[in-house]
This record gives structure tokens, C-alpha cells and sequence, in this order.
């Protein structure tokens, strides 16, 4: 019989910055972040419309999973 394995702890992963200063992250059009759903003229990497702050945390939250179950063996 297959027994349910503990959940790993939590790794706590240092603040996200994320350095939007070139010209690429910002757009002349305000649309809503795919975060939050407010309005901003900010673009990620990818030119999705985000909020600094939203994206940082994203990124942290992401990280922050990888750290946790990474190199687990799990899917």
C-alpha cells in the first residue's frame, strides 16, 4: 500500500526585485495587470500588461515552490 509522504517545509526565499528601468516595461496604453486587474502602463518580460509589485511577487511565489519541491524527485 502507497503511504502519503510528509509535505516538505516551506523554504523561505529571499524578496524578488525585479529592475524595470528600460524603456520596453513601459506602454503608452494603460491596460489591467493580469495579476491584479488594475489598470498600468507596465509590461513584463514578455509585454504582458503587470504591476512591479504583483510580478515581484509572482516571481517569489514561484521561486519560493521551486526551492520547496525541487530536487524532491516529485512532480
Amino acid at each position: 500500500m502507497r503511504t502519503r509522504s510528509a509535505m516538505p517545509a516551506a523554504v523561505e526565499v529571499p524578496p524578488v526585485l525585479l529592475d524595470w528601468r528600460a524603456a520596453r516595461h513601459f506602454a503608452e496604453t494603460a491596460r489591467p495587470c493580469w495579476h491584479c486587474g488594475a489598470p498600468t502602463h507596465l509590461r513584463d518580460e514578455d509585454k504582458r500588461p503587470a504591476d512591479k509589485v504583483c510580478a515581484e511577487r509572482a516571481r517569489a511565489e514561484v521561486l519560493a515552490v521551486v526551492a520547496t519541491y525541487g530536487g524532491q524527485g516529485r512532480l
